[in-house]
């Protein structure tokens, strides 16, 4: 990737002020992007500039950028978001270390929705990192808002009640995820299309 700054070593502590803290974590990580315009905006924080921040932010912070996955905001419905399954794919596959967003809004505008997604996506392994500085606090221990620590502990309860006994109905497929080739997909522009979710970039170090 023209630009890009040399490989260096990045440190997932307590004191890195962009990092989620969950981990701690020493060397190059590996990390994929989510972006996606948030329906209903006036003024919509757009798929190119949310790719741009994240491009941005791994340049500085000399870790590699293997994949950005996007969704098109005229989704026909909530499910309908072939990029985050992408996403939720790779990360389930160990394909990443970490998962960076421009906002935590490019996960839903919804608060409880947001945090469902941010401990599944931590469950795989995958640390959670966002660009704006305004999400830090609420990735580290939900900030001020009680309605979010609410609903955290509510997740985080479902997921030991599931864990201890399954959940009624519940079915468990055993499938693999893998990485799609590269060649499958076309770049990332700002342009207006459906087709295209993931964009695969290929190490440079």
């Amino acid at each position: 990737m023209a630009g890009r700054a040399p490989p260096c070593t990045a440190v997932i502590d307590r004191s890195a002020s962009r990092w989620d803290t969950s981990v701690d974590q020493e060397g190059t990580v590996r990390i994929a992007g989510y972006v996606r315009e948030t329906p209903g905006r006036t003024q919509p924080d757009t798929a190119f500039a949310q790719s741009e921040r994240i491009r941005r932010w791994a340049t500085d912070s000399g870790n590699d950028l293997i994949a950005i996955c996007q969704d098109h905001h005229h989704a026909s419905s909530p499910s309908d978001r072939p990029g985050y399954r992408a996403l939720v794919e790779i990360a389930r596959s160990g394909g990443v270390d970490a998962i960076v967003l421009a906002t935590l809004e490019a996960l839903s505008p919804d608060k409880m929705m947001q945090e469902i997604m941010i401990t599944d996506l931590r469950g795989s392994g995958a640390t959670v990192i966002s660009t704006g500085d305004d999400d830090l606090a609420i990735l580290r221990d939900g900030g001020e808002d009680h309605a979010r620590l609410i609903v955290r502990d509510v997740v985080h309860k479902v997921a030991e009640y599931r864990e201890a006994f399954g959940l009624s109905g519940e079915s468990n497929p055993s499938v693999t995820p893998s990485i799609p080739a590269a060649h499958d997909f076309d770049a990332l522009d700002d342009g207006d299309y459906t087709d295209v979710v993931v964009e695969l970039i290929a190490p440079t170090g």
